[in-house]
């Protein structure tokens, strides 16, 4: 990472820190996660890093939605979901002026796609392997976690990795099983439940 991108990331994880503490833990646990799933399945050390750093950034668009959507204790319309749906595409924005990690909109932009064409923002099919790895890893966070607008039970590591094997049209099996590996052998990732521990995907 050269210094122009170290300080950038920095200075976005801030911001984003500062605007919704709840997404930058979540972001921190995802990349954390990213990066161990990459290592698992034996991708290059470049390939790596650069999924880490997009999984650090997934969710920095969220920064454009409004706080009081994001922090909503209930579930939310049609309509706030739909606005918080974006934050996908603001990310991406936000990296397209800013040169040295531009190489990183794909994990970023594609993050909510799944592989049956259900996701957002365009419904694809083909989607970068960065993508597929943030978003099983995102997916098993949300769920773990206790999260805003969310109506939904904190799911068991147990439940959440079952989830994730029922939906075996949406995420790439290779991955889901190389998460559980993960988990399996480094309990530490496995983030505990507490206040200061939450999540947030959608």
């Amino acid at each position: 990472m050269n210094y122009d991108e170290d300080k950038l990331i920095s200075h976005l994880l801030l911001s984003l820190k500062n605007y919704n503490y709840e997404t930058y833990k979540h972001s921190l646990r995802v990349a954390k996660l990213s990066f161990k799933i990459a290592n698992m399945i034996h991708l290059s050390l470049n390939e790596q890093l650069s999924i880490y750093k997009g999984a650090l950034l997934h969710d920095i668009g969220k920064t454009m939605i409004p706080i009081n959507i994001l922090s909503k204790p209930d579930k939310l319309t049609s309509a706030e979901y739909d606005l918080v749906k974006l934050h996908s595409s603001c990310g991406a924005n936000m990296l397209e002026v800013l040169s040295p990690l531009m190489y990183l909109i794909p994990a970023v932009l594609y993050h909510h796609e799944r592989l049956d064409g259900s996701g957002y923002p365009y419904g694809l099919k083909f989607i970068p392997l960065s993508a597929q790895i943030i978003a099983v890893c995102d997916s098993f966070d949300a769920m773990t976690n206790k999260r805003s607008y969310s109506y939904k039970k904190v799911k068991s590591f147990n439940e959440a990795i079952q989830d994730l094997k029922d939906c075996n049209n949406k995420y790439n099996q290779m991955l889901v099983s190389a998460l559980e590996k993960v988990l399996k052998n480094n309990e530490s990732i496995f983030l505990r439940k507490n206040n200061e521990n939450n999540g947030i995907a959608i």
